[in-house]
């Protein structure tokens, strides 16, 4: 059982750290333009216009999904499951277009 505990550990670190790297990711673009980041990302998957009169740009990210298979000898029996790896990022920009908030969610942020 123990492994199982170390590599789960290892997973929630990595988890952690990535995640970390994106908001940083994410909040270097505060005060940007957000034109420039369309240019670097891409047209968003999809927008909305705020009643302020700001705009939010999302951009949604669906990566591979794993398949997993376990026979648990104890039991007799096989067990299955799969992940689909996403993450979905939204930007807020002013009416002038300078980006102000961020946010996302997701498991492969």
């Amino acid at each position: 059982m123990r492994p199982f505990a170390s590599i789960f550990t290892l997973l929630l670190l990595v988890a952690c750290a990535t995640t970390g790297g994106f908001k940083a990711k994410l909040q270097s673009w505060m005060g940007q333009d957000a034109n420039k980041l369309i240019m670097s990302w891409g047209p968003p998957s999809q927008t909305y216009d705020l009643s302020n009169g700001n705009r939010m740009y999302t951009w949604l990210w669906i990566g591979n999904t794993v398949a997993t298979a376990n026979y648990n000898a104890y039991l007799n029996m096989i067990t299955a499951g799969s992940v689909t790896y996403w993450c979905k990022a939204s930007m807020t920009a002013d009416q002038s277009s300078r980006l102000i908030a961020w946010q996302f969610n997701g498991n492969a942020c």
